[in-house]
């Protein structure tokens, strides 16, 4: 189904290419991909800090967004289960571990997320039985998912094959330190269907990393990729959408060779954290593609974590105004931008 426009929370990118005509959408050929950033719902070690079983409407107020794409994703940053002890050593300041229990897989289901995000560094939190069992509860709830082991979700959509595949930093040979064997990874699967989109779990953490630089970033010493570099030979090697997530802060986004790329959805469910400036921020991308996988329009739905954990409408436009304002100072020359209330 489609949603009607919340004129009080969205806020428009309109690309040079122009919005999607009524009988591109009456004719059903626009893809329609809802995305969000970082979700996490506490951890239940050392210490029980996850949400009560009646205060788990975290996406009570975007439910409906996300039930009306095609398809919609998250970076699920998070273990599912309830065994196994930690596989890292944690050091309350720099190292964390996140673990919630495996009901809150129908959490995510009931919010209508048909794919996430596993492809990143907390997923091993607990080793990898942790892993196994976080994909055995996502497949039971009917969860995509895509992985560091290069697992992909595929979908059908109206006849269209899209395909959603993964990439993080840290060892392996599909670590995104490891470019040459990612980009002839996209290339190959690019080949296998007619959208493909790619998540990438890169860049510095922090309100200092919010602005996109074409070098490679650290963050406690640790490579975490060039960006531009990715998102640019991921597109040139036959990816449709980049999709980003990490630094826990929006960043700009990018239309490059005709191709749509979001450097940071920044967080979006961040349940016990305090939250500051732009960490608290939650922008929920809204993008719908043509068939060929050509962005024809672009919203994002401003949201913020008050509350640590339960996104809300925003209606100061804050993610809007702070994705407008870098992009306009990155990528200028691309995208044009409007307010629908002005």
């Amino acid at each position: 189904m489609r949603l009607g426009l919340f004129s009080c929370v969205i806020m428009v990118f309109c690309l040079f290419c122009g919005c999607a005509t009524e009988k591109q959408r009456s004719d059903n050929r626009i893809l329609s991909i809802a995305a969000v950033g970082d979700v996490n719902f506490g951890a239940d070690f050392p210490d029980c800090k996850i949400p009560p079983e009646e205060k788990r409407d975290h996406f009570k107020n975007c439910e409906k967004i996300l039930k009306a794409a095609d398809i919609s994703f998250c970076n699920l940053e998070t273990v599912l289960g309830e065994k196994k002890s930690p596989a890292k050593k944690i050091d309350g300041r720099h190292s964390f571990v996140f673990r919630c229990p495996g009901e809150f897989g129908k959490v995510i289901s009931e919010a209508g997320f048909d794919v996430v995000s596993i492809a990143n560094n907390h997923i091993r939190d607990f080793g990898k039985d942790g892993e196994n069992e976080t994909k055995r509860i996502l497949d039971e709830n009917k969860i995509q998912f895509v992985s560091r082991e290069g697992e992909i979700a595929q979908f059908n959509i109206r006849g269209l094959k899209v395909i959603f595949s993964g990439y993080s930093f840290g060892p392996g040979k599909r670590s995104i330190t490891n470019s040459d064997n990612v980009f002839a990874e996209i290339r190959n699967l690019s080949q296998m269907c007619d959208v493909l989109v790619v998540s990438f779990h890169a860049g510095s953490e922090g309100e200092n990393a919010m602005y996109v630089r074409n070098q490679t970033e650290y963050f406690l010493g640790e490579n975490r990729g060039n960006v531009v570099h990715l998102a640019h030979g991921a597109i040139d090697n036959g990816a449709d959408l980049v999709l980003m997530h990490g630094p826990h802060v929006p960043r700009a986004v990018e239309v490059y060779r005709d191709r749509f790329i979001a450097y940071s959805l920044g967080n979006f469910v961040n349940y016990g954290w305090s939250l500051k400036k732009s960490a608290k921020i939650a922008p929920l991308l809204w993008i719908e593609l043509t068939f060929s996988g050509r962005p024809v329009c672009v919203k994002f739905y401003s949201f913020v974590q008050n509350r640590s954990g339960y996104p809300e409408f925003d209606t100061n436009h804050t993610a809007y105004k702070i994705i407008a304002k870098l992009t306009r100072e990155g990528f200028d020359e691309k995208i044009k931008f409007f307010n629908l209330e002005e």
